[in-house]
């Protein structure tokens, strides 16, 4: 709101006013305009009135038509990027890179609820966590709105369709998971691969539960062979703009904990660990330090997930008999087993790292409802006997 104030210049009764009229799309910050030297009230007053047309007409913004989505894109990620973990931002990156980036040349004039509803429907047809997905395009449509660059939220009157079930591309988390027999059998195969880094790094991920980002962070210093434990502190996240990997802050305060690891597993970690000395000590490399990583690149660099699942996929093209899993079923197939084994839910909560026991029951229902029935089955063949 603008208010026409008088004031004394050279001995007379000047005029001026102060006025915010929006804000800057380029910038994100306000406009705030001083006008003075008016000889009457009269005269400021008519002075504002034209200044606030010439505004609205567009004279001192960008017109929002001239602006695509990729360069709202571009504003957003430059305040976004440093608010959120790189963990954060580098997933959202990768999904606004991966299913909108194809939208990039479209000016924010097009966004509208028509073009709302295809997007969402496009995503719908293809993933059952397309919510999800659709997520981050939101934030970056609800920073144009809030720079005014966006008159109305294109979102607003979607409607959002169950995904479809039958979709190739809809993400299958049900069997995600090994059985007893069928883990067996997979770490039997790995155990007699020629691959030497096959049996140690899946008998890990199968016997702790860690996350793949988890594992790829691992020093040897983060084993104690003599106490039996793993001290899990830290993640691998991927900087996708860079297009590197680096080490990061765990997923969550939860995520950082020390687990216990079984005999079997620390008898594969030390046979690996002799294996990889002799392959980099042959390549120059001082195997012996603190900072070595357990499961680095080929180069000794640090894996991303991209070398995880190059892993498995080659592990399983060369068993195509075996039921595939992915890489972070082996943490389902972890957590499963250890429910079915009868251990306290608070137990695998606290093994797996989740930020509360809900995480984990919500996850792991399917097997908590089993439990359950067995529960009441003993219970009546107790009292019945």
């Amino acid at each position: 709101m603008a208010t026409i104030k008088s004031y004394r210049s050279k001995g007379k009764t000047k005029y001026m006013f102060k006025v915010y009229l929006g804000t800057d799309p380029s910038t994100g910050k306000r406009i705030d305009t001083t006008r003075r030297g008016f000889s009457s009230a009269r005269e400021a007053k008519q002075a504002l009135t034209q200044l606030k047309a010439e505004y609205d007409a567009g004279r001192f913004k960008t017109k929002n038509q001239d602006i695509t989505l990729g360069e709202l894109f571009e504003k957003w990620w430059a305040v976004y990027e440093p608010s959120v973990k790189a963990a954060t931002s580098g997933h959202r990156y990768r999904t606004y890179s991966n299913h909108f980036k194809k939208y990039d040349d479209l000016k924010l004039s097009k966004l509208n609820t028509l073009w709302a509803q295809d997007v969402v429907n496009e995503l719908a047809k293809e993933f059952k966590s397309y919510k999800t997905l659709l997520s981050v395009l939101k934030l970056v449509t609800n920073y144009g709105i809030r720079l005014e660059l966006i008159e109305k939220d294109p979102f607003a009157l979607v409607v959002y369709p169950k995904p479809l079930e039958n979709s190739t591309k809809v993400h299958n988390t049900k069997n995600n998971f090994y059985s007893k027999d069928e883990l067996k059998l997979f770490l039997d195969r790995a155990k007699a691969s020629s691959n030497p880094v096959f049996y140690p790094f899946f008998r890990l991920l199968a016997y702790s539960g860690i996350r793949s980002g988890e594992i790829s962070a691992l020093n040897w210093s983060d084993i104690d062979f003599n106490e039996h434990t793993i001290s899990i502190t830290k993640t691998v996240s991927r900087d996708s703009r860079n297009n590197l990997n680096f080490i990061a802050e765990p997923k969550t305060e939860k995520s950082t904990r020390t687990i216990f690891i079984d005999d079997e597993t620390l008898k594969a970690l030390k046979a690996w660990k002799t294996t990889q000395a002799k392959f980099l000590l042959a390549r120059g490399v001082n195997a012996l330090s603190d900072s070595q990583l357990m499961f680095p690149t080929h180069d000794n660099r640090i894996a991303g997930t991209t070398v995880a699942n190059s892993r498995i996929n080659t592990f399983y093209n060369q068993n195509p008999d075996l039921r595939r899993i992915s890489i972070h079923g082996f943490r389902h197939t972890h957590a499963t087993l250890l429910l079915e084994a009868g251990l306290n839910i608070k137990d695998v909560q606290e093994r797996l790292g989740h930020k509360n026991v809900q995480i984990t029951l919500n996850i792991y229902s399917h097997v908590t409802q089993q439990k359950k029935q067995e529960t009441v089955e003993k219970f009546a063949n107790y009292l019945e006997s």
